[in-house]
């Protein structure tokens, strides 16, 4: 184990049988076995400390939760369902931290913390919109924010009751709960008009470009590993690279990347994916 990975699970060890505020940058060292001086060649603060463990700890949910886009012979609302679980089951293994950060860091009491959790929050964001419409399709773009909002605030209070509260829970069965729940939203849907249609969140343009990435190397490795002719297989490839390099530029011409969308989405086992790299780049904000 490195030794900033081993400040990062002392830290988390002191916070959460001191609090946050009563912890010292000396505590945190002697823990780990090293100087005060020491502790400064790896974070400038113990407020660095803290924010690398947030960040790490989202970054793991949403790593966990792309990993099961792969997931073969399950249908879309099981892989939902695993996703829930995951989420949750994230939350639980690090309770400790998570307690430090409801009551040691109150909404916008900490100008850094505020900061970083405003843009973990609209990755996670992202990532269930993402998820909702694998799992229901297009149909409820319309109400999009009205569904992400819902299903923020069920996981939001189930979270701080397991956390606060320190209250057991089957996860599967709760994730199999909040499946059901969301399906009835969705069920229900048509018979109301959407409220919020606007964006209430900003987009983190980092983690699309990340997704986008991904998307379009999922992509090249489908076109790679089919059984299309070298010659189509080319012609593919060559228009995924031509589209990349249109979507990295400043002003990129729309009309070329819709019709290399679809022309890629002509191909029955990349139209799935094709649709969510053209969700993904439309969410970006151009100019």
């Amino acid at each position: 184990m490195s030794k900033r990975k081993e400040l990062m699970n002392k830290a988390i060890q002191l916070f959460s049988e001191k609090g946050f505020h009563q912890t010292s940058v000396q505590e945190i060292a002697q823990a780990a076995g090293i100087s005060k001086g020491a502790f400064y060649k790896h974070f400038d603060t113990k407020e660095q400390v803290f924010i690398e463990i947030l960040k790490t700890h989202y970054e793991n949910m949403i790593k966990h939760s792309n990993a099961m886009n792969d997931i073969k012979g399950i249908s879309k609302k099981e892989v939902f369902t695993k996703k829930l679980s995951n989420e949750l089951e994230q939350w639980i293994a690090n309770r400790e931290f998570f307690t430090v950060l409801f009551k040691d860091f109150p909404p916008n009491k900490n100008e850094q913390v505020s900061t970083i959790m405003k843009k973990l929050k609209s990755s996670m964001i992202d990532l269930h919109k993402e998820t909702l419409i694998d799992t229901y399709g297009n149909k409820i773009e319309p109400y999009m924010m009205d569904i992400v909002i819902m299903l923020e605030g069920i996981l939001k209070e189930y979270v701080v009751t397991i956390i606060l509260k320190k209250k057991n829970v089957d996860v599967t069965k709760l994730a199999r709960l909040i499946t059901s729940s969301m399906d009835g939203i969705v069920q229900s849907l048509p018979q109301v008009e959407p409220v919020f249609t606007d964006k209430l969140y900003d987009v983190n343009p980092d983690h699309l470009q990340e997704r986008l990435n991904n998307c379009c190397a999922k992509i090249e490795e489908k076109v790679v590993n089919s059984s299309t002719l070298e010659m189509d297989k080319e012609k593919l490839l060559n228009s995924i690279k031509l589209m990349k390099e249109e979507m990295a530029k400043d002003e990129p011409k729309s009309f070329l990347i819709d019709a290399l969308l679809n022309y890629l989405r002509q191909e029955t086992f990349l139209k799935e994916d094709v649709q969510l790299l053209e969700r993904l780049y439309l969410a970006f904000p151009h100019e």
